[in-house]
């Protein structure tokens, strides 16, 4: 009986995760780059090429701090109520390079996600899922001598979360995110996003932790 606790505790554990994860990967335009996204009114929204990395693990003396983020750019379209789809359009790799862009310390498929405009801003890849697959730190990477990006190479996982808070999109002709891509109309401004461990991986591990150190006291 006090097996079938432990299990339904474990369980419980992963489907009662709240949404956070860590280690993380935050971003956000830098340099003398103005704005950051810009949507052309006809279902394209790109991103200014200089994205910055702000912190790795909360910290901003991480080594990665002050690469480059390069984003797909995407294809917007009609999804449920509230809701638009997002996939890359083109080729779908994401990158973390070296200031210079000469060196490339991270790369992933960035997958299809969602858009949920609130107001004058949105939500761009909302549920934390493992919107980044195929992801390899690179012998680079791994050399840098980064918290982050050894967390991940050491974590085994090929999957990463993803994430973005879009700004501003108030203009002459409409008053929302949601009137902007609804009404055809073009619209850009900032934004600030991150690339993480989704947190149900780490939960379950912990879950599944605790079930072997119970099986080894009762051995």
């Amino acid at each position: 009986m006090k097996k079938l606790v432990m299990i339904i505790l474990a369980s419980a554990l992963c489907a009662g995760a709240p949404a956070y994860a860590t280690p993380s990967i935050e971003f956000s335009p830098g340099g003398t780059t103005t704005g950051g996204w810009n949507y052309d009114g006809a279902g394209t929204l790109s991103f200014d090429q200089y994205i910055a990395v702000d912190s790795g693990m909360a910290g901003n003396a991480d080594a990665l701090v002050g690469a480059s983020v390069f984003i797909p750019t995407l294809t917007v379209g009609e999804g449920p109520i509230g809701v638009y789809e997002v996939k890359p359009l083109g080729s779908s790799v994401l990158t973390v390079r070296s200031e210079d862009f000469s060196t490339v310390y991270l790369k992933a498929t960035l997958n299809p996600g969602d858009l949920v405009p609130i107001g004058t801003v949105g939500g761009l890849y909302t549920s934390f899922t493992s919107d980044l697959t195929d992801v390899v730190v690179t012998a680079e990477g791994k050399a840098l001598g980064s918290a982050v990006l050894s967390a991940i190479a050491n974590s085994g996982l090929t999957t990463l979360d993803f994430e973005i808070s879009l700004q501003g999109a108030s203009g002459t002709n409409y008053h929302s995110l949601s009137e902007m891509l609804a009404g055809g109309f073009t619209g850009g401004n900032g934004f600030s996003g991150a690339m993480t461990i989704p947190e149900p991986t780490t939960i379950a591990m912990l879950a599944l932790g605790s079930l072997a150190m119970w099986r080894r006291r009762k051995a």
